[in-house]
């Protein structure tokens, strides 16, 4: 089974990690699992002008980097496949698109845990993936 996880550097992340860990029974003794952080592009075209691509593409790696350190401690010793994507773009839409691309069987996604009206002024980005995917969310509160 390949599972994509969406790491995002938050709690809820890491613990979306954790129950695809403790759980080996429900995702197959050794998934693949695919860990994919996205990073909102840098709004201001400016910034990218006076910066330049060498100084932003530097900085989305070494957020991606600082990100993903929690999540490969809890793998560390695992026996799982894992790969990482560190993406670029519109959360949301890039991970129901890099599931769909790698030909994942399953997305696992932490959740604030909000209220259902509380997600809909939000815009939760799980929401959104949920709404969006043809492949199953797994949503961990």
């Amino acid at each position: 089974m390949k599972v994509l996880i969406a790491i995002d550097g938050s709690e809820p992340a890491l613990r979306a990690l954790r129950y695809v860990l403790d759980h080996p029974d429900f995702f197959s003794i050794n998934p693949e699992l695919l860990l994919v952080n996205v990073h909102l592009p840098v709004p201001s075209a400016r910034a990218k002008a006076v910066l330049g691509n060498e100084v932003i593409a530097q900085y989305y790696k070494d957020e991606a980097e600082e990100i993903l350190v929690p999540a490969r401690a809890l793998l560390a010793g695992t026996s799982c496949r894992v790969t990482e994507r560190q993406i670029v773009g519109q959360p949301a839409t890039e991970i129901v698109a890099t599931a769909q691309r790698d030909g994942c069987d399953l997305i696992v996604m932490g959740t604030q845990g909000r209220s259902a009206f509380g997600n809909l002024l939000m815009g939760s980005v799980a929401m959104r993936v949920i709404a969006t995917s043809t492949i199953p969310v797994l949503s961990i509160k």
